[in-house]
């Protein structure tokens, strides 16, 4: 079984309707968003016919950034930087999912991510670390070689469904200030063509 951690963003979500995982993974760690990500992903889950889980790990008290409502941790890379979150992330999702038959997990790392987190030395040591372990769990990330822009042109992904998606940092509902925000208009308004976006 393969699992995409999916966060509703415009990464996960072209992802999702390209590859068409076995399961979508949303996971609330307590970060501001959560709900705003949940909703989104439960909704394009809906929309492409995909099983989507939610898993629940209340790890508030040691985030930092933007996305705990917290002061920024020394070194840390941009606003939103939560430290160790992508590793977080994949070792919950192989907790839950590997007595159930997990065999690999899928991340939305683009080119364009600038933590170290979602770079191929990262990606390489965290997939060599779980697949020595119990289960043998994969990691992968597809896109780590693309752009956002060129997945969402890769994948196909449906202008139509631009509306569920969801990218804020900081809110339940998208603030439009935001790194993540901000991120997504531009990829939005520069991935596809106005004639396109006019008829949807």
């Amino acid at each position: 079984m393969r699992a995409l951690l999916f966060s509703g963003g415009l990464d996960s979500s072209a992802l999702a309707w390209w590859l068409r995982p076995e399961l979508c993974v949303t996971i609330n760690y307590g970060q501001r968003a959560a709900n705003g990500e949940i909703a989104a992903s439960a909704a394009l889950c809906s929309r492409i016919g995909l099983e989507h889980r939610t898993i629940c790990a209340d790890l508030t008290p040691l985030g930092s950034g933007a996305m705990a409502g917290k002061d920024e941790a020394p070194g840390a890379s941009a606003a939103e930087f939560w430290p160790y979150r992508n590793q977080m992330l994949v070792t919950l999702a192989a907790m839950k999912f590997m007595p159930e038959g997990l065999t690999e997990i899928l991340l939305g790392s683009v080119s364009t991510d600038h933590h170290a987190d979602g770079k191929a030395p990262f990606l390489k040591a965290l997939d060599r670390t779980l697949a020595l372990q119990e289960g043998q769990v994969r990691v992968s990330a597809p896109a780590r070689r693309m752009s956002t822009k060129t997945l969402l042109r890769t994948s196909g992904f449906p202008y139509e469904l631009i509306g569920l998606t969801f990218s804020c940092h900081v809110h339940e509902y998208a603030c439009g200030q935001c790194n993540g925000c901000l991120k997504h208009r531009e990829c939005v308004e520069t991935t596809y063509p106005r004639s396109k976006r006019g008829a949807a």
